[in-house]
């Protein structure tokens, strides 16, 4: 693991590894948090950067040895989201270097990172580096505010230029990644997702940005809680803050989790 000492000076360069190299952005981000990540790290290199959002990606892709992939994933219930993993394992490399990021709000990490990391190496990636970042929490918004904080972008920052000078050294992955086989089970949260008719101004964003579908394209009022996964794009798109979790058990859950979550937590960083 990394240690990251506090005010560490940031050599704020970027570096060129190779001007054919491309830095390719592979985030799911139902929330916007997880592709500010994706972008930070790869704002550390100076080379052309490519963009693959798993929220609207469907398709096959392959990437050439000489890229260099940058995956952040949010953490759901500690494990990556099914439509997510779905996604990625659709995207082939051939040994090409990946920096493997689990985003998660404050709670746990669980078995994400090493799932993260198994599908990267199944999939013909050569994982030199991983971490673990802390973002405001998508569905209980008093859990982790405002992060990633100035702190955070700073270790975010050492820890990019750390895989830099691994790339340039031809170093792997040399640190053991937190996690056990088999992964947790996956669990469903009990929470409704309703819309105000009152708010909604039909826009239907919601509707085009639902990975699962679970909002009908002919009435963004309604959403079908047996598909939905409570990703909170839906919430996140909206113009007009029509959609919100609400009900009696999103309402207990609320103050208990957010109780139990409220002390810091730190990033964590692999290589």
């Amino acid at each position: 693991m990394l240690s990251i000492v506090e005010n560490v000076y940031i050599n704020t360069d970027k570096y060129n590894i190779g001007e054919s190299m491309s830095i390719v952005e592979i985030f799911f981000s139902p929330s916007g948090t997880s592709q500010k990540v994706a972008d930070q790290i790869a704002s550390n290199f100076s080379q052309e950067k490519e963009n693959c959002n798993l929220l609207i990606f469907k398709s096959s892709k392959e990437l050439k040895s000489d890229d260099v992939a940058v995956v952040v994933m949010p953490v759901f219930a500690g494990r990556i989201p099914k439509t997510a993993r779905e996604r990625l394992s659709k995207i082939k490399g051939k040994n090409t270097p990946a920096i493997a990021v689990v985003n998660y709000g404050n709670a746990h990490v669980t078995d994400s990172l090493l799932e993260l990391v198994d599908l990267l190496k199944e999939n013909s990636f050569n994982v030199i580096a991983a971490a673990s970042t802390v973002s405001h929490h998508s569905i209980f918004d008093g859990v982790a505010v405002g992060r990633p904080d100035d702190s955070d972008i700073a270790k975010i920052d050492e820890f990019s230029q750390k895989c830099i000078e691994k790339l340039e050294s031809c170093e792997g992955l040399a640190s053991e990644i937190p996690g056990n086989r088999p992964y947790t089970d996956y669990n469903q949260l009990p929470f409704v997702i309703s819309c105000d008719e009152s708010l909604c101004a039909f826009c239907y964003d919601c509707v085009s940005i639902c990975p699962e579908k679970a909002i009908p394209e002919d009435d963004p009022i309604e959403t079908d809680l047996d598909l939905c996964s409570r990703c909170t794009a839906c919430i996140s798109i909206c113009p007009e803050d029509a959609r919100k979790f609400t009900g009696d058990a999103f309402e207990a859950k609320k103050p208990v989790f957010e109780e139990a979550n409220a002390l810091r937590k730190e990033p964590e960083f692999y290589l």
